[in-house]
């Protein structure tokens, strides 16, 4: 239980626990009894139930997700990412698998197969699939590692969705260099496209390679392979040192949940010792202290530039950390380390204090006419003092919530 919550913590958690009215409650299928959690459990409990349902209402007959709203214009974002799609078959299967919720499992088989449309066998090698864009369209390392894990989320994928699952597996281990990095970008690539085609080659590393390690590790739980844990090993040692010497926010989320799952299957303390390391950072560069002028801020993560914190508003991109944190606090408890678990935990909860209350919900949302209201509830926007709606931003937030549900809250049956 959540015994060593501040205060304050506590009534802000009682205070939007008690405005979820019978309206309010989402409709998923609980497997657990919420009135017997915690304030602050159910309210992270409830987060995430709303979130599932909103990637479900956000999912459209063709198979993809809305990619967002501006709700001060009443009006669609527009745009759209293959790895945010991917991201968001991810975090669906993942919310769905926990809630027992079949219709947000039956959305995500949909969702997955519309987007593996999108995919194409290797011309000299029919083991080999990747998008069928080009790679100065969509970073294809990012994307094969999301749809990997994305298959390997699901309830009970099947065999043919394994298969091409292989084959995505096999299009990252065509990327893995010999000093154990990956190739997440390609050489003819000169400007930065919506899919993150161009980055500087920092960018390119701290976005991309950690949704290519976490596939291959979850993949590796259905379909072992040796090379898959080699792999693992040899990129933690590179990304490891290059980490220590670039300190960044967007690499901690997927390099953590990557070096957990590892840790799980090998039980080496080299995968917990590194995500130790990134959460112990993280833990510093975090708004952990009330401030009543910036109260909004607690618990989100200050942006880290050149070497230092910037001492602004925190946004939506805490997800990130938060999803690191609960994989912190998951090989905390299985490492036995109680000093880092306890250290973790309440910073684990803050940050999703932080995200719940980027969450549209029934208070918030009443300015709202009641039809465009129900396209809001549920999504994540992206900071205190910005309203806009992207499905980045919902199924970022829904991965970390559902982690910290299902590996670190004390939930009753």
């Amino acid at each position: 239980m959540l015994r060593y919550v501040p205060g304050y913590l506590l009534i802000l958690g009682l205070g939007v626990v008690a405005s979820a009215t019978a309206q309010e409650q989402p409709k998923a299928a609980y497997k657990h009894n919420i009135a017997k959690l915690s304030p602050p459990e159910r309210l992270v409990y409830l987060s995430a139930a709303r979130g599932l349902e909103w990637l479900q209402r956000a999912n459209k007959p063709d198979g993809r997700f809305v990619y967002g709203y501006l709700p001060a214009l009443r009006q669609p974002a527009e745009g759209d990412n293959y790895v945010h799609q991917a991201g968001a078959v991810l975090s669906i299967g993942r919310a769905a698998k926990f809630f027992a919720d079949e219709r947000g499992a039956a959305v995500a088989r949909q969702a997955l197969l519309t987007l593996l449309l999108e995919t194409t066998t290797d011309p000299k090698d029919n083991t080999v699939r990747h998008t069928a864009a080009l790679s100065a369209v969509i970073n294809r390392t990012a994307s094969a590692g999301m749809l990997l894990a994305a298959i390997h989320e699901l309830p009970n994928p099947a065999k043919d969705l394994l298969d091409q699952g292989d084959q995505l597996a096999n299009y990252l281990r065509k990327q893995m260099q010999t000093d154990g990095s990956l190739l997440v970008e390609e050489p003819d690539a000169s400007t930065l496209a919506p899919e993150g085609r161009g980055a500087y080659p920092h960018e390119a590393a701290q976005h991309f390679s950690g949704p290519a390690l976490y596939g291959i590790i979850k993949s590796h739980a259905l379909r072992p392979a040796a090379w898959k844990l080699e792999a693992l090993r040899k990129a933690r040692t590179h990304y490891q040192a290059y980490w220590k010497q670039n300190k960044n926010v967007p690499m901690t989320a997927w390099h953590c949940a990557a070096y957990a799952e590892a840790f799980v299957m090998t039980k080496e303390q080299g995968f917990a010792d590194a995500a130790f390391e990134m959460c112990d950072w993280l833990c510093g560069v975090q708004y952990a202290q009330v401030d009543p002028r910036r109260a909004q801020w607690l618990g989100g993560f200050m942006p880290w530039r050149d070497g230092k914190t910037w001492p602004v508003a925190p946004d939506i991109g805490s997800a990130g950390p938060a999803l690191a944190l609960a994989e912190g606090c998951r090989l905390a408890k299985l490492t036995g380390d109680v000093q880092r678990h306890q250290r973790f935990r309440p910073a684990l909860e803050l940050a999703l204090h932080f995200l719940t209350s980027l969450q549209y919900n029934e208070t918030n949302t009443q300015h709202f006419t009641e039809w465009y209201r129900s396209a809001l509830l549920g999504g994540f926007h992206a900071a205190p003092q910005d309203g806009n709606l992207r499905l980045d931003y919902t199924h970022a937030s829904l991965a970390a919530l559902v982690q910290y549900l299902d590996h670190v809250a004390d939930l009753p049956k």
